[in-house]
């Protein structure tokens, strides 16, 4: 039995009910010769392109069965008064509906790859209200309902909304075929909606209704990313994530707009340029706060402890990550800042750690470090790790997504006391280092409980040149700890410094409790290396 069922309902304006308390039934089905039965009567043969029309049906709930050849279909349907129940059969639809390709391309790509198995009744309940949030006010409305979810849209002129019920998926093939009926009905409701636009609103909202982190991404979008994995772009200098229907800043890039604006982990982006931000996908919020450098973007921010949004006018500017920064802040302590992993961050540590040599202790900075590459993350932590030590492992849904990164260095630099300064918005690729090296009792955490990202965005290419950032897995320190949506806990918690919660830019000269802490806590423990 096909799980594609359509329940259509004519909405009639308010009417005194008909004393027989009767209303009707209007059938129609894909393909020619089903035969129908209403409460086990038969009703005859539904062809093609033709509507039985069933007047005086008693109001209540009816079951309809229709055949056709070893294939059953059937539905309990509602019956109203005074009203037209109009009910589409689908039987013997062959796979899934010709159209939509992106959906489909993106749909197979999830049943393939995610890093659970899928729920196509949720995956087909965000791709309708993606539908709904980019049609006409008033035209197109979705609710969830026990069976599955439900659509009521605008009908012909004088003939009132029509309901259409959906029965839940059991398949991609059933979920496709019903966004493509959803899809065909917003087309003709309004015709002036690029259909091209309708379909991308439907992925993106699907893949939003996933989880936090998977995404679509559209031509410009993909390439942007392709060039913020190599460390240039045009933009405010933020990495952001959707939690909680918002929009939300996991850290500002150090040295950015965003940054120097006061810009936080964790504050809600409730607005750019004037408009809400709220229902917009995560793609289209990087699309509009990406720009080109000089041009000016106005974001709207909540945060915590804030009786209103506050608006900071940002200027964009060529974004260039220096992802590496060092330092020597006393004679024989080294000072390591990482600020996210791109491709040649682990060169640049490399760099970094050999014209130093063999310090007496590092401080390695991974606050407000977003993360980056997962491959870069394991070449650095490797760099701290010697025998052939466990630096992180992964488990997805799939075989080819469990996997265990070990460390196999040339040189390991190590004998030396490290501190790791993190905060709350070092995550993913930042969260994989720390703690690694956390479990293997290698480094000392200092600051605040980290972000909690712990899991894994593949991003695949699609064949019209976009792409989709898809979660395909889920990371866990040596020690088996998953840190998805729970973070990090620093062995010694010191407190954000005042100024970084204060809006506007911290001054240079701000005093670092944080840092303060990191260095007496590696004085510490140099002094106790060496017996003293």
């Amino acid at each position: 039995m096909l799980a594609f069922v359509l329940g259509l309902a004519l909405l009639a304006s308010a009417a005194p009910a008909a004393p027989e308390r009767v209303g009707s039934l209007a059938l129609t089905a894909k393909v020619a010769g089903v035969e129908v039965w209403l409460d086990e009567q038969r009703l005859g043969e539904v062809q093609t392109g033709a509507e039985m029309l069933v007047p005086n049906v008693p109001v209540g709930t009816h079951r309809i069965v229709a055949k056709k050849g070893a294939r059953t279909w059937e539905r309990a349907v509602e019956v109203l008064a005074d009203d037209r129940t109009a009910v589409l059969i689908h039987i013997d639809v062959p796979g899934p509906t010709v159209g939509l390709k992106l959906a489909a391309e993106v749909a197979s790509h999830v049943e393939s790859s995610y890093v659970t198995l899928p729920d196509f009744a949720q995956f087909r309940l965000g791709a309708l209200r993606g539908l709904e949030k980019v049609m006409p006010e008033g035209t197109f409305a979705v609710a969830a309902t026990d069976q599955g979810a439900a659509i009521t849209y605008r009908g012909p002129p004088g003939g009132g909304n029509i309901r259409v019920l959906f029965s839940p998926p059991t398949t991609r093939g059933d979920a496709l075929r019903d966004l493509v009926f959803a899809h065909s009905v917003a087309r003709e409701v309004a015709p002036a909606v690029d259909a091209a636009k309708l379909e991308q609103a439907m992925v993106e909202s699907a893949l939003g209704a996933l989880d936090s982190y998977s995404s679509f991404l559209d031509r410009d979008a993909y390439k942007d990313m392709q060039v913020g994995i190599s460390g240039t772009f045009g933009g405010v200098g933020m990495e952001v994530t959707r939690r909680d229907e918002w929009v939300r800043v996991v850290a500002p890039i150090e040295g950015t707009p965003a940054h120097r604006a006061g810009i936080q982990s964790n504050d809600i982006i409730a607005s750019i340029n004037g408009a809400s931000a709220k229902d917009l996908s995560l793609a289209e919020v990087v699309k509009r706060l990406r720009g080109k450098p000089g041009t000016k973007v106005t974001v709207g921010i909540m945060r915590e402890g804030w009786a209103a949004l506050r608006e900071f006018e940002l200027v964009r500017e060529q974004i260039q990550v220096h992802s590496v920064q060092t330092r020597e802040l006393e004679r024989g302590i080294g000072y390591l800042r990482i600020r996210t992993f791109q491709e040649k961050t682990p060169e640049d540590v490399e760099t970094a750690l050999g014209g130093w040599g063999k310090p007496d202790g590092l401080i390695l900075d991974l606050r407000n470090n977003p993360g980056g590459l997962l491959s870069s993350a394991v070449e650095v932590a490797e760099k701290f790790l010697d025998g052939n030590k466990l630096v992180v492992y992964t488990q997805g849904r799939i075989s080819n997504q469990n996997m265990r990164f070990s460390a196999h260095a040339k040189k390991v630099y190590s004998g030396f006391p490290v501190v790791i300064l993190v905060n709350n918005g070092s995550a993913s690729a930042s969260e994989i280092v720390a703690g690694a090296l956390q479990d293997w009792g290698v480094a000392t955490l200092v600051g605040n409980k980290t972000f909690g990202k712990g899991s894994v965005q593949t991003i695949i290419p699609l064949s019209d040149g976009a792409g989709l950032r898809l979660t395909t897995a889920r990371y866990f320190t040596p020690k088996g700890r998953s840190i998805d949506g729970s973070g990090l806990e620093p062995e010694v918690v010191v407190a954000q410094p005042p100024e970084a919660l204060a809006p506007g830019p911290a001054p240079a000269t701000a005093p670092d409790p944080q840092l303060q802490e990191a260095l007496a806590r590696l004085k510490a423990l140099i002094a106790a290396k060496a017996g003293r």
